[in-house]
């Protein structure tokens, strides 16, 4: 997933749900040839998978992702040079992608009208966390995540979805090990929490 094609063609096929090699080369603007080498490779490692009740004949070949996302924890890595290698390699390549997609809005904002630029996101917000209150607003974040892609198709008709129970920001966690100041500031540290939201075709 390191390699900056392959990261593309997956969210690619994460927007399209599934698409033909010729469809996917049509929108990452390479060879349908070099497109299925890559497919392969990532079918080979559980990423996307084939949708063959989707051909219309024998030559016609279809894939969809095999998942909704993928997540790792660089700690788990930490230990094996080689995974932790890859890992970062992984995370620059998203990166990149992001930024991309990123500068290609900024671009295009105005080809998308008054709705879509008023209803786009860009935000940031500075907090002062502990990794166990970092951790429990990522869950939660990634819940909320989850609900609205699950009713995608039917949330501009039915409106926002009721909201979940409010976390307790205020309760007591307890502070991992760290320095002097640390301890003296209850485990806290700023976190900075980057948001963009803003839509795309694929």
């Amino acid at each position: 997933m390191a390699h900056p094609l392959r990261v593309r063609l997956y969210y690619a096929l994460q927007a399209l749900d599934a698409a033909t090699a010729s469809r996917l080369a049509e929108s990452v603007g390479e060879s349908p040839a070099l497109v299925s080498y890559h497919l392969r490779q990532l079918r080979e490692h559980g990423f996307v998978e084939e949708a063959p009740e989707l051909a219309h004949d024998r030559r016609e070949r279809w894939w969809r992702p095999s998942t909704d996302g993928f997540r790792f924890s660089l700690p788990e890595v930490a230990d094996v040079p080689e995974a932790r290698a890859a890992a970062l390699a992984l995370q620059r390549t998203a990166l990149a992608n992001q930024l991309e997609r990123l500068e290609a809005w900024r671009d295009e904002q105005p080809s998308w009208g008054p709705d879509w630029t008023g209803a786009a996101v860009s935000s940031d917000t500075m907090l002062q966390l502990t990794p166990a209150e970092l951790t429990a607003m990522q869950e939660e974040l990634q819940a909320v995540i989850s609900r609205w892609r699950t009713r995608s198709p039917e949330a501009s008709t039915d409106g926002p979805p009721a909201p979940g129970p409010d976390g307790d920001p205020d309760g007591d966690v307890e502070a991992g090990g760290g320095s002097a100041e640390e301890a003296a500031r209850g485990g806290r540290e700023h976190v900075f929490l980057f948001l963009h939201a803003f839509p795309f075709r694929p």
